[in-house]
Formats: structure tokens, sequence, C-alpha cells
């Protein structure tokens, strides 16, 4: 059967890693301390300033920090954009005009924000769903509108026709789908980031823990929600941020942008996806709480959603390649082969892996330990999925290469435990336990030719 695969990919492969790490060296530009200090933090008060003269005064004293600089999206986007294989003047007309768009975004975020800061719930929503959805989406639009202006019909016609990789990814949904999803992780990370302890998270949290006591009580079970407590008789458990944010959240975004056909399908998928991850908090919060003869293990409830993730992602891989029955059978044989691999062979797999990286890091949720044997389980998860019929040499390639960004990974963990004490965020971890497979699967995939 045809594919999506083409003849030359390694152009959007390239295109990827340069912008990905485009958009890290802005981000580390701007936390410099002089940078924040004598750029992000005028510029701040002066689009809060603006943003006080277009809708009035706050209605409740509101400080505007570095974190609502709006620098982190401006990476992002920047990133992408000096990253794209046009002309040094083209890149440079498109940076301006999305750092235009977004600082003028942002004046009306902050504008908004401080106009409903009297009203918890109206600021709740405003902070935690509407605007991140728009700038993603704004952000999105603009450097794909950017890409086609950029480049010009004939030139994307005849780069086309002549199978340029770049060009290839740009029309193709599959391949669209693993750079948003890298774009959407980078920004998923930023704003869960920002949030953190926020109002919104604990708006969110006290929802959730509310309609969870009402399930419970359904079935007899005793609760009641206390803030963002739901209590019962095994008794209290908190939602905070890990409960609610996920790395499925952009995942799945990425996955509408790219294979919505029409706006109207790409409004209602987004429009969609706010009460299904609702859903799944709350069923996430269920499996803790139900009394303890039934309760699912402390494991499984820590790495729900990250376990779910991998399942989606070899679901989709399989749709991708086969259709029909096919695509289910494929799908299960890679999520059995998978499993077993993590349970028959992953504790040998870590042990090998965490011998060469020093003393264990804090990690209280195991996402660290698990980390290693879950992304080979992964990785040969997507293979068997889709059924990828490009030998054996390019599946030990991508084997060899996800197990030295394993390694250099944690030991990049290790210097930041060690020498900067900081720590990495287990929302972070689980993220990249699947971002990892996907990208070196990804590669290997557009690595190869077409299959018929």
């Amino acid at each position: 059967m045809l594919t999506d695969t083409a003849p030359h990919p390694s152009n959007a492969v390239r295109f990827v890693l340069r912008g990905v790490a485009t958009s890290l060296g802005l981000f580390g530009l701007l936390r410099l301390t002089w940078v924040a200090s004598h750029v992000l933090l005028p510029v701040t008060r002066l689009q809060a300033g603006l943003g006080t003269g277009l809708f009035g005064a706050p209605t409740s004293p509101v400080e505007a920090t570095l974190a609502c600089s709006g620098s982190d999206a401006l990476a992002l986007c920047l990133g992408a954009i000096l990253a794209y294989p046009v002309s040094w003047r083209a890149r440079l007309a498109g940076a301006c005009g999305g750092a235009t768009l977004i600082l003028g975004l942002n004046t009306l975020r902050l504008g908004t924000l401080g106009r409903a800061a009297a009203s918890p719930g109206w600021f709740s929503l405003l902070h935690l769903y509407v605007w991140p959805a728009v700038l993603t989406i704004a952000i999105a639009g603009f450097v794909f509108a950017w890409m086609r202006v950029a480049e010009g019909p004939q030139a994307l016609n005849e780069r086309t026709a002549k199978g340029d990789g770049v060009h290839a990814w740009r029309l193709r949904p599959s391949q669209r789908f693993v750079v948003l999803t890298v774009a959407f992780l980078i920004l998923f990370s930023v704003a869960s980031a920002l949030a953190s302890g926020g109002s919104s998270v604990l708006s969110a949290g006290t929802f959730i823990a509310r309609v969870a006591a009402l399930i419970l009580g359904i079935f007899g079970v005793s609760a009641h929600a206390a803030a963002n407590v739901l209590w019962t008789p095994r008794g209290g458990f908190a939602v905070t941020q890990e409960c609610i944010a996920t790395p499925l959240i952009p995942v799945t975004l990425a996955a509408i942008c790219a294979y919505s056909a029409t706006w109207r399908r790409l409004f209602l998928g987004i429009l969609a996806a706010a009460p299904l991850f609702a859903v799944l908090a709350i069923l996430r919060l269920l499996l803790v709480a139900l009394p303890g003869e039934v309760a699912s293990p402390e494991f499984f409830v820590h790495a729900f959603y990250q376990l779910l993730l991998g399942a989606v992602v070899v679901v989709l891989a399989a749709l991708w390649r086969h259709a029909g029955r096919p695509a289910a059978g494929h799908a299960l044989a890679g999520i059995v082969a998978g499993v077993l691999f993590v349970y028959l062979l992953g504790p040998f797999y870590t042990r090998v892996v965490m011998s060469g990286v020093g003393t264990p890091l804090d990690d209280p949720q195991g996402a660290i330990a698990l980390l290693p044997a879950f992304q080979v389980g992964l990785y040969l998860a997507l293979w068997l999925a889709a059924s990828i019929g490009a030998g054996w040499s390019r599946f030990f390639g991508g084997l060899a290469a996800l197990g030295v960004t394993q390694t250099t990974g944690l030991l990049a963990l290790h210097a930041l435990a060690s020498y900067a004490g900081m720590a990495a965020h287990v929302r972070d971890i689980r993220g990249w336990a699947v971002a990892g497979p996907v990208l070196v699967f990804a590669a290997v995939v557009h690595g190869a030719r077409p299959r018929h």
C-alpha cells in the first residue's frame, strides 16, 4: 500500500531539529538575568500599561511579572521561523511579524485578565483555557501561513514536484503531526510551568474533585470535596497540576490541527478536547480513591496518562500505516510486544542504562526508573504497529539512537541536580518518556523509502 513517506525526508527532520535547537537557545537567552531585567521586564510593563489603556484599570490588583511577558511563546515561534530553509530576508520579516503578533496578543491577554481579576471563575477560564488555546492556534497558524508566503506558490510547486522533504512534510498530515507535536509539547511545558500553583489550577482541581465526589456518592461511597481535595473513607486525595496537565493534551491538539480538513472540524475538535481531558482527570482520580479492595496499584495511578498516551500513539501509528481491521491487529500486536519487553527484559535493560549515569536521582513516583524500559517498549510497539519495511539495520539504528538520548538525558539530569540544584518536573519526565521514542521512530520512518 502507498504511504506518505517522502523520498528525501531528511530535510524535514533537520528542520525539526534546527527548530527545537533554536527555540531552546532563545529560551536560554531570554532567561539571562540582564536580558530579563533590562529587556523583558520593561516590555512586559509596557504591555500591561497598554492593556490597561485598552480595557481600563484592573478590577483587582494584578502584578505583571516576567511570567506574563510571553517570552516563551515568542522563543518557540521565532525558533521555528529562523530554522526554516528560506532566505534570511524572509526569515527576519517572519520573525518581526511573529513578534508583533505575540506581543499584541499578550497585551490583549494582560488587559482582559486585569478586567477579569475580580471574578475568580472568569479569570481561571481565561487564564487556563481561553488564552493558552488562542496563543497556540495563533502561533501555529502564523508560522504555517508564513511558510507558504515565504516560498511563494511557484517555488512551492517546483520544490514539491522535485520531492523536497520540507515541502513534502508540509503537505503530509502525518509529518505535520510530528512537527506540531514537538512544538505543542514545548509550549505545553512552558505553559504548565507558568500556571504551576496558580488559581487556575486550583479551580480546575476543585471542579474535578466535586464531580468525582458526586460520582462516588451515586455508587454508595461516602465522599465529599473541599476545595481541590477529594475526601473518602480512605483519606484525602488532592487534585494537583500533575493530575490535570498531561502530555496527551498537546499530542491530541497536534493531531486535531494536522488532520482536520476544514475549519469546522478543527473548531469542533478543539472544543471537544476540554471535556475529554476533564473526563480522563476524573477517571484517574476515581482510580485513586476507590476502596482498597478494588483500587489500582499506585504505580498505574501515577503513570496513568503516560501509559494511556503510549497506547494512543501506537494505535495512531497502526491507523496511519493500515486501514480497517488490520490496523487493530497491528496495534494490539505492538502493545503486547511492548508490554512483554517492559515486563520481561525491562528490569535488566534499566540496570544497564542506570549503571552508567551515577547515583539514583530523586524519583518519588518512579517516572525516571520507568523511563528506559518504557521508551524501548514504546519504540518496539510503534515499529510492529506500523510494520515498517525498512530493514533491521534501521530498527537497530533507531534503537541505538534512543539509547544515546536516554544516557545523555539522564546525565544532564544528574548535572542539573548536582551543580545547579535543579530537579526535572515529573510531568516533563513522563513527556520525554513518550516524545523520545516517537521522534526517533519518526526519523527512522521518514528516512526509509516509500513502501508499496
